[in-house]
């Protein structure tokens, strides 16, 4: 991966362009006035782009370049405070003041969805395994601008850890999260939704194992969740209840550790 700044740049672009390459031990290039697909085609590498507003990732396996906006979870959310339903909210059972870890954060939609309903009592940590992704998508919570303070305040208040979920969960104490969350990225997760194609090429495929859910028991307090391709074996393999959805080519599962706080 190599690191450079939009065609139009000044000093402050480079120096912040130099200050990431640091960050992701990278290595830093001068633009020269060339075209992305010069760049690629010439290294033979991902180029990380460091733009006036936002950060772009170009892999060499993909057309579409990768770069952090809130997908369906605006929408998500004002849905949910029209009419009060959200399928990952029903299947959590979130409430405010409570606490969310994401296994798969990815664009952050669920953990922004996630926060919204928490609130500033209550705390969502979302984890990346992929590097380039964890870094675009923190610093894109920092600073998209939604144009509503409530929504801006939810991106603001998630935390991003990059790293491999089961090695953070075995390290996590226990009972320390309300819910522990599971989205796992698929070909036919990637086939079947808009708006996430650029990660088809930076995401990690990697199976949620039932070591992995044996963890995230331990560490969760009341639910553990996960949400797979409506035809996914993994809800009977891995113990979960499912709940149908008709239309949805999703559902959502959920393994219930206490169901005190639901009464």
């Amino acid at each position: 991966m190599y690191i450079t700044t939009a065609l139009k740049h000044n000093e402050k672009l480079v120096e912040q362009a130099i200050k990431i390459s640091e960050d992701l031990e990278a290595l830093f290039i001068e633009r020269e006035d060339k075209p992305i697909e010069v760049l690629i085609e010439e290294l033979k590498n991902d180029i990380f782009i460091v733009g006036k507003e936002k950060l772009f990732y170009y892999s060499v396996h993909s057309t579409d370049p990768f770069f952090f906006h809130p997908n369906s979870a605006m929408f998500r959310v004002k849905r949910l405070q029209k009419d009060g339903y959200d399928p990952l909210i029903e299947a959590s059972q979130l409430q405010e003041g409570m606490t969310l870890l994401d296994c798969t954060l990815g664009l952050g939609s669920d953990a922004i969805v996630a926060q919204s309903v928490v609130g500033s009592a209550g705390k969502v940590v979302g984890i990346e395994g992929s590097r380039p992704i964890a870094y675009i998508v923190d610093k894109g919570l920092k600073q998209w601008d939604s144009g509503n303070n409530l929504f801006n305040q939810a991106m603001r208040s998630i935390q991003v850890i990059q790293g491999e979920h089961l090695g953070i969960l075995q390290r996590l104490e226990s009972n320390s999260y309300d819910v522990v969350y599971f989205d796992p990225m698929f070909e036919t997760a990637l086939e079947t939704s808009q708006g996430i194609s650029p990660l088809k090429s930076l995401a990690l495929y990697h199976t949620v194992s039932v070591k992995a859910i044996e963890e995230a028991k331990r560490v969760a307090r009341k639910r553990v969740v996960l949400k797979d391709y409506w035809k996914s074996e993994r809800f009977a393999d891995l113990g979960f209840e499912v709940i149908k959805r008709r239309t949805a080519k999703f559902h959502f599962g959920y393994i219930n550790l206490n169901t005190d706080y639901l009464k």
